[in-house]
C-alpha cells in the first residue's frame, strides 16, 4: 500500500513538475528536479529524486570531496556503510551465478536490517538481481544502492602461471571496454546479453540507474602486469578522453585506466545518465611509499588515483576505492610508524595509521575502503597486529574486529567503508591451502574450514537443509539419531559413531560406564586413510593400533588436546623444511614407521628481511591442530564456531575438518600421498576413514591394544545442500552501523601522510 500510494502522488504531480522545470530551465538557465521513472512498464518505477541539468540525470555524484545524493533539494553527504557481494553458493563455481532472484531479495533485506546503505556487486549479475534490486527499493526513501564492479579480463592480464601481461594490447582493452559497455547498459535495463561460459545473460530490462551510487571498475591490479604494461609503453602520451583524462606523469597503465573510465563515462552519457566512477586499487599497488615494507613486490610500482581526473563535462565526479585488511601486506606489522600511531581514541592502531597516510595523500576526491575484515575460520594465513588475524577467530570476534575497522575507517574522514563479505564461499581459495586442496574444480562441493577465505561472510552457509540437518555439538544425541550415513561399533566400557557432512567427519563416544573425564583418563583415537603408518606414536604412549595410522588425536584436558600427523605424511615439514630448508627439519621424520607425530602446523609467513633495519623475521606457521572444547549450538551463550568437541557427563561429540585427515577432496574421496615416497604433492584414493580409539580408563578397563575400527565408508557426491545462518557478528555489526551513517568530524591528530613512490 505504501508503494501504490508513494506513485499515485509522483503520477499527479508529475506534469505540475514538467511545467516548473521547464519554466526554471527557460528562466533561470538552471538545473530541473525531477522524479525517475524509467524502466520495464512490468517493474516498479524508482520514486527517488533526480538532480537533472543540461539534459543529464543523476541521483549520486562526488562533490566537495564527498559521494553525495540528491534528496530533492539539495545534495546530502553521507558516510557509506556497505557490504561486498559474491556471485555463488555452494556446489557451484562463481561463474555459475547461482544465487536465485528469492536469495537476493532475501539479502537485501537483512542488509538493510544490519544499516548497510549500499551492496558492492564485482561483476555483471543475472537479470532477476537488477529486478530484485528494483522490486526492493521501489517506494524506498532509503533504497539499497548499489556499487557497480566492472570485472577486468584476468586471463588477458595475467597469466596461468604468473606471467604479466601487456594489458595495452588491443584484445584486452577491447574486452574490456566490451565488459564496460555491456554493464552500464544492464544497469539502465537496456541489453540482451547472449550466453557465454561464465557470464551473466539474459535480457536485461529493470533500470536501476537511479540506485547506482556509482563504477568500481576492475581488480586488484598484479603489480608485474602493471610494471609490464608501464615497460612496454614507456613514453607514452598521457591519455585524453571526452570525460576522463590522464595527467602529465601519469604512467601507461593509468592512461589505460582513464581510457577505461572514459569508456564508461561515454556510455553512460548515451543514456543520459551521469555516475560517479571509480577503480579498483588495494595496498599493493597504492601511491605511498613502505620504507621497511620486506616484499619486493608490494611496493614494486604503483597505481596512483591522483594522476586521473574527470573533464569539465563530467559533473557526477570521481572517487577513489581501496581494498584494505589489518594484516597485509606485512608493512602492517613492521612499518614503524605505523606501530606507534594513535588514533582518534587515543589507541595504538596500525591499520588506522595506514589509513590516516592514505586519506592524507587522497585530498580532495572521496575515498571509501571497498573491502575490510576478518574471517571466522577455523585456520589463518597471517598474522596481524593487535590480533587481527587472517583468520581463526570466534564469530564474536570476528564482528568486533569488523566494528573496530569500520570505526577506524570512519574517523580517518573516509567517505564509505564497505564489508568484505556479505556470505561464506565454499570454492575460495588461500595461499596456505590451495595445493592441498585440489583439483579446483572440486572446491564448491566441499567446505574446508582451513580456508579462511572461505568465512568472511556475516552470513554462514553451512552443509544441510536447515540447522536441524546439523549435527551440534552439545551433549545431546537426538541429532545422531536422525542420520542414515552412520557408522557404531561397541568397545569395553564405550561405543564409537562416525557421520560426515560436507564440512567434516563426526565422531560420537558413549561411556557405558559413567561420565567421560577426558582430563584424568584420556583417549587417544587414530586415522588409518591410505597403507603406510605406523602403529606406535609418541603422543599416545603405550598404545598399538591395529594398522598405520597417518593421525592420532588426542583428547584430554581443554588445553591439552590436538591432533597430530605421522611426520613422515606431514605436508608441511615436507615442504618447508626438507625440500624448501626454512624451517629445522629432521631426517627422522622422513621414515613413516619410527612413530613420530608432529602438530598440524599450516605456514603464515615465509622468511622476511626488514630492509630499513635488516631485521631478520624467521619463517612462522600456526598450530592448527590444536582442539577447541566447546559448543557449537548457536542458540547457546557459549557457542563456539572455532569448536572442535564437547564433553557432557557419558557424552563426548568430536568434529574434524576434512583437511585435517589429509583430505584434498572428500566428495571424491581424494587425500594426498606419502610425501617422501611420492617426491610431489600426489593425490590418492581413501577407499575408507578407519577410525580405532584407545580409551586409557579407570584401572582395569583402558585398552591399550590393537582393537577393531570402525571402517567408515561413504559415497562420492556431486551434489550438496547448505543453508544460512546469520553470524554472530552480524547484530555487532548491526548496532555499530546503525550509530554512524554521517559523515565524522575533521581529525586533524595523527601522522603525517607518507610519501608518494
Amino acid at each position: 500500500m505504501h508503494v501504490i500510494s508513494v506513485q499515485k502522488r509522483i503520477a499527479l504531480g508529475l506534469a505540475i513538475l514538467a511545467i516548473l522545470a521547464v519554466c526554471a530551465a527557460l528562466w533561470w538557465g538552471g538545473p530541473s528536479r525531477s522524479w525517475f521513472t524509467g524502466g520495464s512498464k512490468n517493474l516498479p518505477k524508482s520514486s527517488l529524486p533526480v538532480f537533472e541539468s543540461d539534459g543529464v540525470k543523476q541521483t549520486s555524484a562526488a562533490k566537495d570531496g564527498h559521494l553525495e545524493v540528491f534528496d530533492g533539494t539539495s545534495w546530502k553527504p553521507q558516510f557509506w556503510t556497505g557490504v561486498n557481494l559474491g556471485a555463488t553458493t555452494p556446489g557451484h563455481a562463481p561463474g555459475e551465478l547461482s544465487p536465485t532472484k528469492e536469495d537476493y531479495l532475501r539479502w537485501f533485506a537483512q542488509m538493510k536490517d544490519m544499516h548497510a546503505d549500499v551492496v558492492r556487486i564485482y561483476t555483471i549479475l543475472p537479470p532477476y538481481f537488477y529486478q530484485a534490486l528494483a522490486e526492493f527499493n521501489a517506494g524506498r526513501k532509503d533504497p539499497l544502492y548499489i556499487l557497480h564492479g566492472i570485472w577486468a579480463p584476468e586471463e588477458h592480464l595475467v597469466g596461468e602461471n604468473g606471467q604479466a601481461y601487456d594489458a595495452l594490447q588491443k584484445d584486452t582493452v577491447n574486452l574490456f571496454e566490451q565488459e564496460i559497455r555491456d554493464a552500464v547498459q544492464v544497469v539502465h535495463g537496456q541489453l540482451k546479453r547472449k550466453a557465454s561460459p561464465g557470464h551473466a545473460s539474459g535480457k536485461y530490462d529493470a533500470d536501476v540507474s537511479p540506485y547506482v551510487l556509482g563504477w568500481v571498475i576492475g581488480t586488484e591490479w598484479d603489480p608485474y602486469m602493471v610494471k609490464a604494461t608501464n615497460d612496454a609503453h614507456a613514453g607514452l602520451k598521457p591519455f585524453q578522453g571526452k570525460y576522463f583524462q590522464a595527467k602529465e606523469g601519469a604512467s601507461p597503465f593509468e592512461s589505460w585506466l582513464a581510457q577505461m573510465l572514459d569508456t564508461a563515462a561515454q556510455e553512460d552519457m548515451k543514456f543520459g545518465w551521469q555516475h560517479p566512477v571509480s577503480f579498483t586499487n588495494w595496498v599493493t599497488t597504492d601511491p605511498l611509499t613502505h620504507p621497511n615494507e620486506p616484499s619486493d613486490n608490494e611496493d614494486l610500482v604503483s597505481v596512483d588515483p591522483m594522476h586521473l581526473t574527470p573533464q569539465a563535462g563530467w559533473k557526477a565526479g570521481y572517487f577513489a576505492a581501496y581494498h584494505v585488511y589489518p594484516y597485509y601486506p606485512d608493512l602492517l606489522r613492521y612499518e614503524p610508524k605505523y606501530q606507534s600511531y594513535k588514533d582518534s581514541e587515543g589507541n595504538v592502531n596500525p591499520y588506522a595509521g595506514y589509513l590516516h597516510d592514505l586519506r592524507e595523500y587522497h585530498k580532495g576526491i572521496p575515498l571509501i575502503v571497498a573491502e575490510y575484515g576478518v574471517p571466522s575460520s577455523r585456520g589463518m594465513a597471517h598474522y596481524g597486529p593487535l590480533g587481527r588475524n587472517q583468520g581463526m577467530h570466534t564469530e564474536k570476534e570476528q564482528g568486533q574486529i569488523d566494528a573496530d575497522l569500520y570505526r577506524s575507517i570512519y574517523n580517518e574522514n573516509y567517505d564509505g567503508a564497505v564489508l568484505f563479505s556479505w556470505q561464506d564461499e565454499w570454492f575460495k581459495i588461500t595461499w596456505n591451502t590451495m595445493e592441498l586442496d585440489s583439483p579446483p574444480a572440486r572446491r564448491p562441493y566441499w567446505r574446508n574450514m582451513l580456508t579462511n577465505e572461505e568465512h568472511f561472510g556475516v552470513v554462514a552457509v553451512e552443509p544441510g537443509k536447515s540447522q536441524d540437518d546439523m549435527i551440534v555439538l552439545d551433549g545431546k544425541t537426538n541429532d545422531w539419531d536422525k542420520r542414515k550415513n552412520t557408522e557404531t561399533k561397541d568397545y569395553p566400557g564405550y561405543s564409537l559413531t562416525v557421520s560426515h557432512d560436507e564440512a567434516y567427519l563426526y565422531l560420537l563416544l558413549k561411556n557405558k560406564k559413567g561420565d567421560w573425564k577426558p582430563g584424568e583418563q584420556p583417549l587417544y583415537i587414530g586415522f588409518d586413510t591410505i597403507n603406510g603408518g605406523s602403529t606406535k606414536a609418541d603422543v599416545a604412549p603405550g598404545v598399538t593400533f591395529s594398522g598405520g595410522q597417518e593421525f592420532v588425536m588426542k583428547l584430554s584436558g581443554e588445553k591439552d588436546s590436538a591432533i597430530y600427523v605421522n611426520s613422515a605424511y606431514d605436508y608441511h615439514t615436507w615442504q618447508f623444511g626438507s625440500v624448501q630448508k626454512i624451517m629445522p627439519w629432521q631426517e627422522a621424520w622422513s621414515h613413516p614407521e619410527n612413530g613420530l607425530f608432529l602438530p598440524w602446523r599450516l605456514p603464515v609467513s615465509k622468511p622476511l628481511t626488514l630492509p630499513q633495519t635488516k631485521e631478520k623475521i624467521p619463517f612462522q606457521d600456526v598450530e592448527v591442530g590444536k582442539l577447541h572444547l566447546g559448543t557449537t549450538d548457536p542458540k547457546s551463550p557459549d557457542f563456539n564456531n572455532l569448536a572442535d568437541w564437547y564433553v557432557s557427563g557419558p557424552v563426548i561429540e568430536v568434529r574434524i575438518p576434512w583437511m585435517l585427515l589429509g583430505f584434498m577432496d572428500p566428495s571424491t574421496h581424494k587425500v594426498w600421498r606419502y610425501p617422501y615416497e611420492a617426491g610431489a604433492l600426489r593425490a590418492e584414493d581413501s577407499k575408507a576413514v578407519r577410525v580405532e580409539p584407545h580409551w586409557i580408563g579407570p584401572a582395569g578397563s583402558g585398552n591399550p591394544g590393537a582393537s577393531d575400527p570402525v571402517v567408515y565408508k561413504w559415497d562420492d557426491w556431486n551434489k550438496v545442500t547448505s543453508h544460512e545462518r546469520l553470524k554472530m557478528s552480524y547484530p555487532i555489526l548491526q548496532e555499530t552501523f546503525g550509530k554512524y551513517g554521517q559523515l565524522p568530524p575533521k581529525q586533524t591528530a595523527g601522522a603525517s601522510a607518507a610519501p608518494a613512490k
